[in-house]
């Protein structure tokens, strides 16, 4: 295949992982094949160009959820500490072992919380439901996806609207807009470590993030206008087909 076709055909699949990402998270498993098997990169340069796409997207997201008036900025604040000392952990060990180490491990978990949340869906989408409010458990919780997001970064967003509805918030629309403010700062910093040890291709990187940017916009105006149902089935379907992604492998 041409060079320029494939860079070409890395623009809709960037639009694509913008919205999915934005909406619920897992995007990743859309783009990082695109650039191993379009590109042919190396997962670990795929890993760490396809940072360079999620950094637009999150950023165009959060730019439109400020705009709307959804973002939490004090939840923010609370949550990035443990978050951005994980990502330099997970980052390092990104770069040191294969991508694949803890995948079965994650997708299993991915399923078993979709399950939870078929049956139990008032856990995410119910205000009124008790929140855990042990700080020390939420501090480690944070501290333990912040290193995933180093490490892998896809299914990021998940986590992230999990944990929120265990410990913070059941408004699935103020979680999702907190979600993509911390994916932008975490994503940069995740970044940072992959270009200081030449682990990025820009050109690719940035050809990609013109969809995810657009991506990004798109999901999240779908977000705020229809609301917690959209979000929430988006999660569900996005859940299981991360969880059997990352488990094919082990299959």
């Amino acid at each position: 295949m041409n060079d320029w076709v494939a860079y070409f055909l890395l623009i809709p699949a960037g639009f694509l992982a913008g919205i999915i990402n934005t909406i619920a998270g897992g995007g990743s498993f859309l783009t990082l094949p695109a650039l191993m098997f379009l590109c042919g990169l190396d997962p670990k340069i795929a890993n760490g160009t396809n940072r360079v796409a999620i950094l637009l997207s999150s950023g165009s997201a959060s730019l439109t959820f400020y705009r709307h008036g959804q973002v939490d900025r004090p939840l923010v604040v609370r949550l990035i500490v443990p978050l951005l000392l994980g990502v330099p952990i997970g980052s390092l060990l990104a770069v040191k072992l294969p991508v694949d180490t803890f995948k079965p491990l994650f997708g299993g978990m991915f399923l078993v919380m979709a399950c939870v949340l078929v049956f139990k869906p008032k856990l995410l989408t119910d205000s009124s439901q008790p929140r855990l409010q042990n700080r020390v458990a939420e501090f480690f919780v944070y501290l333990a996806i912040g290193s995933y997001i180093g490490f892998i970064q896809a299914g990021m967003g998940i986590l992230l609207l999990l944990s929120m509805g265990l410990f913070n918030t059941g408004d699935l629309v103020r979680a999702n807009a907190v979600k993509n403010v911390i994916g932008f700062v975490v994503t940069l910093a995740g970044l940072a470590v992959f270009v200081i040890y030449g682990q990025v291709q820009w050109l690719p990187g940035l050809i990609m993030a013109i969809g995810n940017l657009a991506g990004g916009y798109v999901g999240a105006k779908l977000a705020i206008s229809k609301g917690k149902k959209l979000v929430f089935a988006f999660l569900i379907v996005v859940m299981i087909a991360t969880g059997v992604r990352l488990l094919w492998p082990a299959i």
